[in-house]
């Protein structure tokens, strides 16, 4: 339980006197004293209660792509990736390094896997970011460095007619990875992740996910 402090009057709104936590509170309440609205009030003790969210798909993939050893992952970020980003930022497993081109970040991904043995990934959004990631992909390909390549996609019922940064990432990465799979269902995401990097380990080549941006 929490105590918050009214900034105009000091008034003190105590969750363990009133009994309903100050997040539930409506957005119109105000404080009874003065009336400030609810923005103006502090934490001013105690640990706010959360409210438990569900988890995302993003959340469970980079769960799992951490079960499996992933903790790195470099990238660019953008409209059709935020959720796996934020994902890696609530993960305490998983670093995400941010770089200025994707190629750069699929280089780094394969220099990883090279010298280490281990799976990095990299991270490049929808059309363009996905494309930019090829070199790098085509250098761990040819080397056999595991890597794993997580890109953004347009929302699955975009896919085909040709939106704004949206072209056929299967089989753009068809010739250069030994794994290739779009994650079309919220079910698929412990399966994909697993067989991504259990071929990128085995077969010694990149893997890659696609995700559709309202999966």
């Amino acid at each position: 339980m929490a105590k918050f402090r009214c900034t105009v009057c000091n008034y003190v709104y105590d969750e363990a006197k009133e009994k309903v936590n100050f997040s539930d509170l409506p957005e119109e309440w105000v404080c009874p004293v003065c009336g400030a609205p609810k923005s103006a009030f502090v934490l001013l003790t105690g640990k706010a209660e959360e409210k438990k969210t569900g988890r995302t798909v993003s959340d469970v993939l980079v769960e799992q792509i951490a079960e499996w050893g992933v903790q790195y992952v470099f990238g660019v970020p953008g409209t059709s990736t935020l959720g796996v980003v934020d994902a890696i930022r609530k993960s305490s497993k998983v670093k995400y390094l941010q770089v200025r081109h994707e190629q750069t970040a699929a280089f780094m991904a394969s220099a990883y896997g090279k010298l280490t043995g281990h799976v990095a990934a990299c991270l490049g959004v929808s059309g363009p970011g996905a494309t930019n990631l090829a070199t790098g992909l085509y250098d761990a390909s040819l080397d056999h460095s595991p890597v794993l390549a997580l890109t953004g996609l347009v929302a699955r019922q975009l896919i085909g007619p040709g939106s704004v940064q949206e072209i056929d990432q299967y089989s753009f990465f068809e010739p250069i990875c030994v794994f290739n799979k779009i994650l079309m269902s919220e079910k698929q995401t412990t399966t994909l992740a697993t067989l991504a990097i259990r071929h990128a380990l085995l077969d010694r080549g990149v893997a890659h996910i696609g995700i559709p941006n309202d999966v």
